[in-house]
């Protein structure tokens, strides 16, 4: 790839290169008038998966350790997964590979030379280990041997070596190719015949992906695990991890691809791992955490999702007119701009056009380097790929050091290696120079260099030897590329209104299935299905309307539109500068190159409700919004202060001799006063039992045994056999309800049972006049009377009474007496469906149990007014249903001195294929940048 393109963050950058890809259209009609600039810095644009279920992922906390001396594929796991014991091996066996012997390495060497060895050797592995090999993986080429004696000691060293698991074959040139052997081919399937990789149809491929999932969960060869990444692309982070693991790239599976300007959070998964391989990354790779391991029958694949959650921060946002207005003026009206724009997204929805990222983020998109590989200009495709812009051309020219990038600018670095990389193979044709210079994250590049190093001539190969994945992104990005501008045609000339020809969906028709060339990029509900176009009757009907309307995607498998769209689509493909192409034949000779379309709605929508705030700041490098890495952070921060708070209030708990008796000062020799410092402890405890009062009515029998056969005192307690309680007013009175029968029968408990297992033993008696059926207490509800301050009585006299109690668990027992009575009389008064029942539910909620301190709210993590490592998190508004009838208010007192900017921060979901930063568009409305041309 060439160079990094100029920051799209600016608005006058962005809209240049929407103009370019035919972003122009705006789906409401009036102008919002803000703006602001997007991805400020790149926590400034966070993304969070949405699973299937519709669970938004977080990776909210993390293991951290040393690193290992190397992290290994685990090839034997053997044995179930004991619960919560993940570091165990899986539950599964892989074929056991076995290695050459270091010396037939050496030998290998010598021949072939280490590059083509260590290939050979790969290949071999995954031959053993009976793994997936693409096409053009089948094969390793090794140099031209002319000598016909030395290209046979050749084949039978390499068919020695391995063990005849490769057939080798030499060209009249003297080239020889080592291909899997027959008898070994990697088939993956159960027969004993040699079958071809190809040969396998797709349908028993998802028949064996059924039987997988029938298998219990837990346990399987796969590893799922969700990862969080800042300021790379996924395919970035997930390369790092590969060559730390010594492992290929192709044994991760995602959903989707994540930005790289941003902080994201998405799920994974790997090939035959196990989590203690990848914990200690968290403490190794800058920007790249990992955790909630579990293991799966199956991977993860792209489109196995349900869409994205983001949290997108704004910065230095302006209203177009009112910039010499005060700050708390100006926040009103971007508040009121904001308020309008999200209601009417969210009832009218936004052109679904695919956003800038679709397209690369190099001064050469990748939908140009679709078009090249269209028209089979396979020559053109390589330049393009291999191209240095002139600016880093001369820097390689002038300098041979990239000392003059710190530590900050790796990605300014890179690009000045990636351009020193290219020039050297270009001028001397030296795969090996070449390689050495090249950074390990420009594998595209590396793939051509290392191909056309062997076989200079063989362009196709070069190309194939790319990975599908990046092959097909280019592709791709030429279809959106051309689904961009046929939306704006049909904007522009038609609007909102529903014309004859326009495709629909048809419903519950069958979907045409996947097919090899699926786009992996744009995953949907809509990809496959059929579509047929609207007659004159369904206009008339009324049964559609715009929200219905689809566009195709360039494919010899999808219908156009049967009007001047349809037209529009032959017109602009057949232009020289986009290909000269003919949306009607997408067939290519090489399979790989061929499209079969799809459709995509032209309109787009969120899902669930957006949010928004309206915030003053005075930096634009302070964060606004925490991150996931945030709330980890602050997690352990709590933790160690936590531990920190229960260690000294074990230190200050424990009795501690008083200084005068002479103990407190051998304190440091306890060893040699064991015996005087207990009996000072015992000496103690006597003194606050026969001081302290006793707790009124509570008495205790308890059995024990002893179980000491030596004659020793050891003992256990077998049983409690009462103990009676009595709650009393703050007057001193027992406790009643007021106007109705004093609580009763709450004055024996056996065994180890807890107070409120009591009261729901005796859930039979009456409160309150209420009879203990449940047909007689709807015939007779209680009488009313404030239970919530009946039990707010309750509850601080068994507080003071638990304060004055002798004994632990005498003070245990009357801090849960409030708790029992509330649950007590919820239970009676349920059946009545009395209101009082709201009143207790209300009680019992502003009383938070441990469970919902320890655990995040129903609401998220991100808790408006919560401090997470320093950032507060903003007070979110939802959008207005009416914006004519809204409140537009700012509270200034929350403007902290100093602050002289605004941001708006944003929330809202969309599905997989849909692109934030094209609601941005639609939300802010004509740009001062638009209103200047």
């Amino acid at each position: 790839m060439s160079s990094q393109r100029r920051s799209t963050h600016v608005p006058s950058v962005r809209l240049e290169s929407e103009k370019g890809l035919g972003i122009t259209q705006r789906r409401a009609a009036i102008n919002f008038a803000w703006n602001g600039d997007i991805r400020k810095r790149y926590t400034d644009f966070l993304v969070n998966e949405i699973s299937r279920d519709g669970t938004v992922l977080h990776l909210l906390d993390f293991e951290e350790q040393e690193p290992h001396a190397q992290a290994t594929v685990n090839r034997n796991f053997t044995g179930p997964i004991p619960p919560n014991k993940l570091e165990n091996k899986p539950s599964f066996n892989v074929n056991q590979v076995t290695p050459i012997s270091e010396d037939d390495r050496k030998a290998l060497i010598g021949l072939v030379g280490e590059t083509v060895a260590e290939q050979l050797i790969a290949l071999d592995e995954k031959i053993q280990a009976k793994k997936h090999l693409d096409q053009n993986e089948r094969t390793v080429t090794l140099d031209p041997v002319t000598d016909r004696n030395a290209r046979a000691h050749i084949h039978q060293e390499i068919r020695r070596i391995f063990n005849s698991r490769f057939e080798t074959t030499a060209d009249a040139t003297g080239v020889i190719r080592a291909s899997p052997a027959q008898k070994t081919s990697n088939t993956r399937g159960s027969s004993n015949r040699a079958l071809s990789q190809n040969w396998i149809s797709r349908r028993e491929n998802n028949q064996r992906k059924a039987k997988a999932r029938e298998v219990a969960p837990g346990s399987g060869p796969y590893l799922h695990l969700t990862l969080y990444k800042e300021n790379k692309d996924t395919m970035d982070a997930i390369n790092t991890i590969a060559r730390l693991l010594k492992v290929k790239a192709s044994n991760f599976g995602f959903a989707g691809t994540k930005d790289r300007r941003a902080a994201t959070v998405q799920r994974i998964s790997v090939f035959g791992q196990k989590p203690s391989n990848l914990i200690w990354m968290n403490s190794y790779i800058p920007g790249v955490r990992v955790g909630n391991f579990a293991f799966s029958q199956t991977g993860i694949e792209l489109g196995d999702h349900g869409g994205n959650e983001f949290v997108i921060t704004i910065k230095n946002c302006e209203p177009l007119i009112g910039q010499d207005c005060s700050l708390p003026q100006r926040m009103k009206m971007i508040q009121q701009s904001v308020k309008c724009g999200l209601a009417f997204l969210k009832n009218n929805g936004y052109i679904n056009y695919f956003g800038l990222q679709r397209f690369g983020t190099y001064s050469i998109g990748t939908h140009l380097l679709g078009i090249k590989i269209l028209k089979g200009d396979l020559e053109g495709f390589l330049d393009a790929v291999l191209h240095v812009d002139d600016s880093l051309l001369e820097d390689v020219l002038n300098t041979n050091s990239s000392s003059s990038f710190g530590k900050d600018n790796q990605a300014n670095r890179d690009d000045l290696n990636r351009a020193r990389a290219i020039t050297t193979w270009k001028t001397t044709k030296s795969a090996e120079k070449a390689l050495e210079l090249l950074p390990k994250r420009f594998s595209t590049e590396a793939s051509i260099i290392r191909h056309l190093g062997k076989n200079p001539k063989d362009l196709l190969g070069a190309v194939l030897s790319i990975t599908r994945g990046m092959r097909m992104m280019y592709i791709h990005a030429y279809q959106s590329f051309v689904w961009n501008f046929a939306a704006t045609r049909r904007w522009a000339q038609f609007g909102a209104k529903v014309i004859e020809g326009d495709l629909v969906l048809v419903k519950d028709a069958v979907s045409r299935g996947s097919t090899d060339d699926e786009n992996p990029f744009a995953h949907n509900d809509d990809d496959y299905k059929q579509a047929r176009a609207l007659t004159a009757e369904d206009i008339a009907s009324g049964k559609y309307t715009i929200d219905d309307v689809v566009l195709p995607l360039p494919g010899y498998d999808v219908i156009y539109p049967a009007n001047e769209i349809g037209d529009y689509y032959v017109e602009f493909m057949g232009r020289p500068e986009n290909g000269s192409l003919d949306p009607h034949n997408m067939r290519r000779k090489t399979r790989d190159f061929s499209l079969s379309g799809a459709y995509r709605p032209l309109i787009g929508h969120f899902i669930g409700e957006p949010e928004f705030a309206v915030v003053s700041y005075h930096d634009d490098t302070q964060q606004l919004w925490p991150t996931d890495l945030d709330y980890a952070i602050q997690l352990k921060k709590d933790r160690a202060a936590q531990n920190a708070a229960k260690a000294k209030a074990q230190t200050t708990s424990t009795a501690v001799p008083k200084a005068d008796d002479g103990l407190a000062n051998r304190w440091n020799n306890f060893a040699q006063n064991a015996a005087q410092y207990d009996a000072a402890l015992e000496a103690e405890r006597r003194r606050k039992a026969v001081e302290e009062p006793k707790a009124d009515a509570m008495v205790t029998n308890e059995t024990w045994i002893q179980t000491g056969l030596d004659g020793s005192s050891k003992r256990i307690k077998v049983a409690r056999h009462t103990q009676a309680i009595e709650i009393r007013n703050p007057d001193g009175q027992v406790g009643d309800v007021p106007g109705g029968a004093p609580i009763t029968g709450v004055s024996a408990l056996t065994g180890p049972t807890s107070f409120a297992d009591l009261v729901n033993a005796h859930a039979t008696q009456t409160v309150a006049g209420v009879p203990s059926t449940a047909s007689q207490r709807s015939a007779s509800p209680p009488k009313a009377f404030d239970l919530k301050q009946y039990l707010e009585e309750h509850a601080s006299a068994a507080e003071r009474q638990a304060s004055a109690a002798g004994s632990e668990a005498e003070a245990q027992i009357m801090n849960h007496a409030s708790d029992a009575l509330k649950w007590y009389l919820n239970k009676t008064l349920e059946a009545s469906g009395s209101a009082q029942k709201d009143q207790a539910m209300e009680v019992e909620a502003a009383k938070p149990t441990e469970t919902e301190v320890t655990k995040p709210a129903s609401t998220g993590p991100f808790e408006a007014g919560r401090i997470i490592n320093g950032v507060k998190v903003p007070h979110l508004c939802p959008a207005c249903e009416n914006p004519l009838a809204m409140d537009v208010d700012i509270d200034e007192g929350s403007i902290a001195p100093g602050d002289d900017k605004i941001a708006v921060v944003l929330k809202f979901r969309l599905k997989v294929s849909n692109y934030a930063t094209i609601v941005l568009r639609e939300l802010m409305g004509t740009t001062a940048e638009e209103l200047a041309l």
